[in-house]
């Protein structure tokens, strides 16, 4: 099953890793077909024309997905998952779509992809440790409320003394990514619900 992903980052960024990873955690089916868009004013801006493409390209569906608050320096305020949807759903006209099309479906991500991986400590624990060092992280409940996942996730590397002090997202979110042992702790977030049951729609 070809799937298309619009994500918000750079082209090697992070999500154009942990997204598909995901996905295929969830089904080994999903055959990946990513695009990255950069900042979210771009993906709001310019992601009907490439569903339009991506549909074109042979995909069954194309999930388009960002963070309610990107980390480009500007937070755009508390952030708006429906002022977002407007905004794409503009998009998707004008590029001759329609957001009602099944086959289009929009994901935000509260507050940002950090909040997925900081929830399951088994990950954390493993990616971190060494055979001379073991590092115990200590679960945390709802990740999504977290204002700055990444500050978190950051502060938590540097507390952890083990050979990586600083999280580099384009470096260390699919590493993580690829330590989780099963998606049970993902599945506790509303967000990551939402990512599975559009994927499997």
């Amino acid at each position: 099953m070809k799937v298309g992903f619009i994500v918000e980052c750079g082209p090697e960024g992070a999500e154009t890793k942990v997204i598909p990873h995901l996905a295929r955690m969830i089904d080994a089916a999903v055959e990946p077909d990513v695009v990255p868009l950069g900042r979210k004013p771009v993906l709001k801006r310019e992601c009907g024309g490439w569903a339009k493409a991506l549909l074109e390209r042979g995909c069954s569906c194309v999930l388009i997905i960002w963070d309610l608050l990107p980390d480009w320096g500007e937070y755009e305020g508390k952030g708006c998952r429906h002022d977002d949807k407007i905004e794409i759903a503009e998009s998707l006209k004008s590029a001759g779509l329609k957001p009602a099309d099944n086959r289009i479906r929009m994901i935000c991500i509260e507050k940002m992809l950090e909040a997925w991986l900081i929830a399951d400590e088994r990950a954390l624990s493993a990616f971190l440790s060494t055979q001379t060092h073991q590092v115990n992280v200590i679960r945390q409940t709802n990740t999504e409320r977290i204002q700055d996942p990444k500050a978190a996730l950051t502060a938590l590397f540097g507390r952890s003394h083990s050979r990586i002090r600083r999280y580099v997202d384009r470096q260390h979110a699919i590493q993580i990514a690829r330590a989780l042992p099963d998606l049970t702790r993902l599945r506790r977030l509303q967000g990551f619900i939402r990512f599975e049951g559009k994927l499997r729609c």
